[in-house]
């Protein structure tokens, strides 16, 4: 048993789709669906149902689930832990999955041309996964909103400002409104991101402070699926700006909300951690890349 098949395994179970997984690890869809049947040779045993339309994790594969996330969680203590003895310096990063949309991406790129020497990993997880991975020693730094981080416990630079707005289909009936107040949602069917994302959590809130409770019609974790849904006018969304403009569909629109209801995309690290000669060359890195940031808009 290889560790990458393990963890092609538990990114198509996070997915849910061989497609969606071969997507996010950067490798074909025939290379994926090849290691995940060697893996169940080898195991002796099928760990998806593969007869129905969308694939199903059989009850031998829900078994192994949790010793899998187990040995990749292990695994990625043990590289963290081992890290000041390499004498190649290296990083690993955690992050949210909108690397593109906040153009994580482009500064990691930026940081490792500046730092060549430097061996480093990004990794996207979803938020629920992102504290605990981070307090594990699995990762150095983390990328997240800052909506429910404690930051009594960790240290923190504002990477990103964002808000949400309101998705809505071209045919719904306040499509047309320069502005909407969440209240007048109340008895709309949501589109929502799935459990464990932040800003599934931060849209419950947000509803119910304003006296209601989201009637939430489907949850996802592909912002595309979303979009679609929300096109077909099955109901609404609520949605960051700036995911929004990257993903723009054409037969959506985003109306801006009555509420300002923002989130901040952090850079963040437990205060008791020491971190690494590479982790704090990043944190400056962030730092003056905000820096610098604020001087252009201000």
């Amino acid at each position: 048993m290889e560790l990458k098949q393990v963890e092609y395994f538990l990114k198509v179970v996070e997915t849910g789709s061989f497609s969606a997984a071969a997507d996010e690890l950067y490798i074909s869809q025939s290379s994926l669906s090849k290691q995940i049947m060697a893996l169940e040779n080898e195991l002796g045993f099928p760990l998806f149902d593969r007869s129905k339309r969308k694939i199903v994790i059989t009850p031998a594969g829900k078994t192994f689930l949790s010793h899998a996330r187990n040995l990749h969680s292990a695994y990625q203590s043990m590289l963290a832990e081992v890290a000041p003895y390499k004498t190649v310096p290296s990083l690993s990063i955690i992050a949210i999955p909108v690397i593109a949309q906040y153009e994580i991406a482009s500064q990691v790129a930026r940081f490792k041309q500046a730092n060549p020497e430097v061996q480093l990993a990004l990794e996207e997880r979803e938020a629920a996964a992102i504290l605990p991975a981070l307090n594990n020693r699995q990762f150095d730094l983390a990328f997240l909103r800052d909506n429910y981080l404690d930051k009594t416990i960790y240290n923190y630079i504002e990477v990103a400002h964002d808000h949400f707005q309101v998705i809505l289909s071209r045919q719904h009936p306040l499509a047309g409104k320069p502005q909407l107040a969440l209240a007048q949602l109340a008895n709309e069917n949501f589109i929502m991101f799935d459990k464990g994302t932040g800003v599934h959590e931060l849209t419950v809130d947000a509803c119910r402070t304003v006296g209601f409770e989201p009637r939430i019609f489907y949850a996802s974790l592909r912002v595309e699926s979303i979009l679609g849904l929300v096109a077909s006018n099955s109901g609404v969304a609520l949605m960051m700006k700036k995911i929004f403009d990257y993903h723009k569909h054409p037969e959506v629109v985003a109306i801006p909300l009555y509420e300002t209801i923002s989130s901040n995309l952090v850079l963040a690290w437990p205060k008791q951690k020491k971190l690494s000669e590479a982790a704090l060359s990043f944190v400056d890195f962030a730092r003056n890349l905000r820096a610098k940031d604020a001087t252009n808009h201000g």
